[in-house]
């Protein structure tokens, strides 16, 4: 399910997505570490071309730490993958 919220400190930002990889490479990825109920990758309107980074939402707090212990820093096609808890918006937004 595209953009579907997990419960609190369940989402994960990823940064140095590699250009190549959709959805789906980011659900085979991250689905080891737990049930991935949303995967995201962001892509341009334009272009459809990946911005390398996207979103990964688990259905509890458990499976998004493992997958932070698992996946932050692992390096995939030239890149080494960031993956930390997506942090709230604030009220306006920032």
């Amino acid at each position: 399910q595209r953009g579907t919220q997990g419960p609190a400190g369940a989402n994960l930002f990823i940064y140095h997505i590699p250009v190549t990889w959709s959805d789906g490479e980011l659900v085979q990825c991250f689905s080891p570490f737990g049930t991935v109920i949303s995967a995201t990758v962001f892509k341009d309107k334009l272009t459809n071309q990946s911005k390398g980074f996207g979103f990964v939402s688990y259905d509890n707090a458990v499976s998004a730490q493992n997958a932070i212990a698992g996946m932050n820093g692992m390096q995939i096609e030239g890149k080494r993958l960031k993956v930390e808890i997506k942090k709230p918006r604030g009220p306006y937004g920032q």
